[in-house]
């Protein structure tokens, strides 16, 4: 048998004792050097339900593990009357050994005991009250951010009564320090709806409402943050929030408040955002850009758009916002473009497909076709040679599909000098383009099938669909096998040569002698020792 269940089994018959010198023994282990075994019987005390056992282990409870301590918050451990002993009866030590209990085991509805214990309490005592205190507000904060679904409405219901106990606390708070304190734990836990938060601005005396503003001014508590920046959420939006949002410069407010601005805005937070006329930290900067993090680029343009801003300051971000501003930025503002003459815009433009940042590279590619950018399609053309992937993908969706009907719609209409410039277009903006031409050769509408075969004629790529074309030469057709002979002339390969001879007896005789020209004319390419197959 290990030690560990040697110890477990000795707790275990200890406690089920339930003689008085068990008790004794178990206290007694609380307090001995090896962790185990206060573990151990600090299990053994929790299950035996001894009150008196229970105060032991709150004395002790700097010296139990992080697990057992944990525990202490469970409900199982019923350490309520304990506690409230400890905080009521006991003496300094062990009061402050009931409220690192509390601390530790985040026991929640111990709150009131706390808010009790702190209304009696001066100096140390008093401090670690609201140290305690402030521990277990941050640590319902935290839950309220993070819990989802049943688990979250059964803490607000929880949270909703803490609020109204510190909120019954706060009327009768006489210090200046414990109405600071007080306030800032409503705020952290309520947003600018809640009745209590509403009653902390228009109801409250003089000295709480002092300091619940001057915190919303200055206080960088995320919890409080939050609370301020609700506020452009409600139907009826307390008097002096604009001012305090309009007037906070540091970077945490300025996080916040980009956090919280809305993506699709209500109907109360599209008519709050329009009282805010400027905000001092919002200016067309390069230093705005750098600041704030890229990630939160794309919620300055909302911002921007949401505020009232007037034309003069519009056309200046519009300027910062395509000069400055991040990628994702440029791409959050499309509308902008119209605070720019169209000089301007193309001159950015132009720096940017010019730029050695791919991502920027990309971005001006993006916006190009939508330009007067002389030789645009250049550009487009010229960076599917980029050895950047990101620049290349976005080339060629600038440029479009190219898709098959395009091409061969363009090789009707195009010079023949300009065909094999197409075909090299063609190959280099579609990758899979020699395969839908293929199938377009094989197309069941003859009209298809010849206008594709006009089009690998005019660009010069005969060598590139040979298989398809060849499947012409077997045409039911005699146009198509005629044109498919004519085509094939310019593929000077044996294989070529043989299937063409098979048309030496067809029964339309100009297939016939389409067939025998381009026999004909393969024989010399192969007799004057020119390359075998040509390239498109």
């Amino acid at each position: 048998m290990s030690e560990n269940s040697k110890f477990e089994t000795t707790m275990r018959a200890l406690e089920q004792s339930r003689s008085t010198n068990s008790m004794v023994a178990l206290i007694h282990a609380l307090k001995v050097k090896i962790p185990g075994i206060r573990n151990e019987a600090a299990r053994a005390i929790l299950r035996s339900g001894s009150s008196l056992g229970k105060i032991e282990i709150i004395r002790n409870v700097k010296s139990l593990s992080p697990e057992i301590v944990a525990s202490l918050g469970n409900d199982e451990s019923n350490l309520d009357l304990p506690i409230g002993h400890c905080l009521q009866h006991g003496d300094d030590e062990i009061a402050l050994r009931a409220l690192d209990t509390i601390e530790a085991g985040k026991i929640y509805r111990e709150l009131p005991l706390v808010l009790n214990f702190l209304r009696k309490s001066t100096g140390l005592a008093a401090e670690r009250a609201e140290q305690v205190l402030s521990s277990l507000i941050e640590g319902a904060y935290e839950m309220q951010r993070d819990l989802r679904g049943d688990k979250l409405v059964v803490h607000s219901q929880q949270i909703e009564g803490i609020i109204q106990q510190l909120w019954t606390e706060l009327n009768a708070a006489v210090p200046q320090v414990r109405v600071e304190i007080l306030a800032t734990m409503i705020l952290i836990l309520t947003d600018a709806e809640h009745p209590v938060a509403r009653m902390l601005i228009r109801e409250a005396n003089e000295i709480v409402q002092k300091t619940v503003w001057e915190l919303l001014k200055t206080s960088k508590h995320p919890g409080i943050l939050r609370h301020l920046n609700s506020a452009l959420s409600v139907k009826y939006i307390p008097s002096g929030i604009i001012d305090v949002i309009t007037s906070r410069s540091d970077i945490e407010f300025q996080i916040a408040f980009l956090r919280a601005t809305p993506e699709k805005p209500n109907i109360h937070q599209d008519r709050n955002y329009k009282l805010i006329n400027g905000l001092v930290w919002l200016n067309p900067t390069p230093e705005l850009w750098e600041t704030v993090p890229e990630e939160l680029h794309p919620a300055v343009i909302r911002t921007i758009k949401l505020i009232s801003l007037n034309e003069f300051m519009k056309s200046a971000f519009a300027q910062s916002i395509f000069q400055e501003g991040s990628i994702a930025a440029r791409k959050a503002a499309p509308e902008f473009k119209a605070y720019l003459s169209q000089d301007q815009f193309e001159r950015l433009i132009l720096h940017a497909v010019e730029s050695e940042n791919p991502e920027e590279e990309a971005w001006g590619l993006s916006v190009i076709q939508d330009t007067g950018v002389p030789e645009k399609h250049r550009y487009l053309v010229n960076k599917l040679d980029s050895p950047h992937d990101v620049v290349v993908e976005q080339a060629r969706k600038s440029i479009g599909r190219f898709d098959v009907a395009g091409v061969i719609e363009f090789a009707e209409s195009a010079k023949p000098a300009v065909g094999p410039r197409l075909a090299e277009l063609f190959m280099k903006i579609n990758p899979f383009g020699i395969q839908e031409l293929s199938r377009e050769l094989a197309h069941p509408i003859r009209t298809r099938r010849l206008r594709a075969a006009r089009a690998v004629q005019k660009m010069q790529i005969q060598s590139e669909v040979t298989p398809a074309l060849l499947e012409l030469l077997l045409d039911s057709d005699s146009i198509v096998r005629r044109m498919g002979a004519e085509i094939l002339g310019d593929v000077p390969t044996r294989q070529v040569k043989a299937a063409l001879r098979s048309l030496f007896d067809d029964n339309s005789e100009r297939v016939r002698e389409a067939a025998h020209a381009a026999v004909k004319k393969i024989e010399e390419t192969l007799n004057s020792g020119q390359p075998a197959v040509l390239k498109g």
